[in-house]
């Protein structure tokens, strides 16, 4: 997985239209038939961070297309993850609350089931829902790094443990931060991870600039340029130039860049960002003309990418809504459902009590059983006629009252007539009952005087 190169290039330079991709789309058909669990979270993942020629807008619409054939397969596991990771986008584009708002539904779901390899993904996005918020985000990578560890989800788990390096660099504590890029990074050479070059960075960050190793830090990143991930590659080779630069060795920081610059074509839109902003820091120390030109380019590809970025966190809000929608009227299916079934019980209540030659019924119980079943009949008719009412009255509180006022006073008088007649039937079959217990005892006298 790709998270911590995604939180600075998954803004892609997004199209309208939904293009068909040919790897999604096999991935996707792979994903239908997958047999467990994780088999299923590590083919979404795949999809969502690993096809690189997908526009971000393409990557919501196939994370849309993932939820709807988990909520078509009854897969509450892949629904829950596949949420958290929308949250995320949500949260990479700004907008946090959001963000968090669909991380803690996902861990509600994920919870329930009580699934680890969810849990870690989950907890992991919702941390960077509270990225600028570090005691709050390292709760949730700790909450996670457990999860993750006991599930075998090394690829996640290497994510988690260089966050946490990132959040104590952050927090100028060198021990810390270098103890979990460790490990990260023992993690992933043992497990033969391609997120090694996410630690290989974090540790040459501690070197650098919090315990001052420079010869190490350079030789880290050095050994990251060997990745077969082109992403990977550009930023490791901006890292360098940027510590190149750092040290006045522009040659070498200008060597770095042209190396990052050569790969653009074949990665994410938004690492261009990087690119050109070296080249603008390089260019304005040896030559001002070329500063001016790159600066130019910096704040154009920047301005596209904060466009793009407002529209794709409309598409991600659009896609929210239509979720809670979605839920709302599943909740909405589901009290109409309870609210019959408290209606069915009720009248088959008042027909045993009415049928029932065993005893007598006192009509007492009748009234308040008839009082109960008219507030079910009533809540029942104010879920079924409620959207329609809040349609014809445009949400006004004052329409929507008098229409479950008229509501009421048609259903009053039914009631009152109803429970008059049952009523009526109760009398009678307690007369017969008394009538036929007096003719019982009338017999019974007779033959003892026999």
């Amino acid at each position: 997985m790709k998270r911590i190169l995604t939180i600075f290039c998954f803004i892609a330079f997004s199209q309208f239209g939904f293009a068909q991709n040919k790897t999604a789309d096999s991935l996707l058909l792979q994903l239908s038939k997958a047999k467990n669990d994780s088999s299923r979270i590590g083919i979404m993942d795949k999809i969502i961070y690993d096809i690189n020629d997908l526009t971000q807008s393409e990557r919501i619409n196939y994370s849309e297309k993932i939820l709807e054939l988990a909520k078509k397969k009854h897969d509450k596991i892949l629904e829950s993850v596949i949420t958290a990771e929308m949250g995320y986008l949500v949260a990479i584009n700004g907008n946090t609350l959001q963000g968090s708002e669909m991380g803690f539904n996902a861990l509600e779901i994920a919870h329930k089931l009580e699934n680890k390899k969810a849990l870690g993904i989950i907890y992991m996005d919702l941390s960077e829902c509270f990225r600028e918020n570090n005691l709050k985000s390292k709760e949730y990578l700790l909450l996670a790094m457990p999860n993750s560890e006991e599930s075998g989800d090394y690829g996640t788990l290497s994510v988690i443990l260089s966050s946490l390096s990132k959040i104590y660099f952050s927090l100028q504590q060198p021990d810390s931060a270098l103890f979990y890029a460790h490990r990260c990074y023992e993690i992933c050479v043992l497990k033969n991870l391609s997120t090694l070059p996410v630690a290989l960075i974090e540790l040459a960050n501690v070197n650098y600039y919090l315990l001052h190793n420079k010869p190490i830090a350079f030789e880290y990143l050095e050994k990251g340029l060997d990745t077969k991930s082109d992403d990977y590659f550009v930023n490791i080779a901006t890292n360098l130039a940027s510590l190149f630069e750092a040290e006045g060795k522009l040659d070498s920081a200008l060597f770095y860049t042209k190396l990052a610059q050569e790969k653009l074509i074949k990665v994410r839109f938004t690492a261009s960002l990087d690119v050109y902003r070296l080249y603008k820091k390089i260019y304005s120390k040896i030559n001002s003309d070329s500063a001016l030109k790159y600066y130019r380019v910096y704040e154009i590809t920047k301005d596209s990418i904060d466009k793009m970025s407002n529209i794709q966190l409309q598409q991600l809000l659009a896609f929210k809504k239509e979720m809670e929608m979605e839920n709302d009227a599943f909740q909405r299916r589901q009290d109409l459902q309870f609210t019959l079934i408290a209606i069915g019980i009720i009248i088959l209540l008042i027909l045993y009590l009415l049928l029932s030659r065993s005893f007598i019924t006192d009509t007492r119980i009748i009234e308040f059983m008839g009082v109960i079943a008219l507030l079910i009949v009533f809540e029942f008719l104010n879920l079924l006629l409620h959207p329609f009412l809040e349609r014809i009255t445009h949400h006004s509180p004052l329409l929507m009252l008098l229409g479950l006022v008229c509501i009421a006073a048609l259903l009053v008088p039914l009631h009152h007539n109803a429970e008059k007649w049952v009523i009526a039937k109760l009398v009678e079959k307690n007369k017969k009952i008394r009538l036929a217990d007096a003719k019982k005892t009338i017999e019974e006298l007779e033959k003892r005087k026999n």
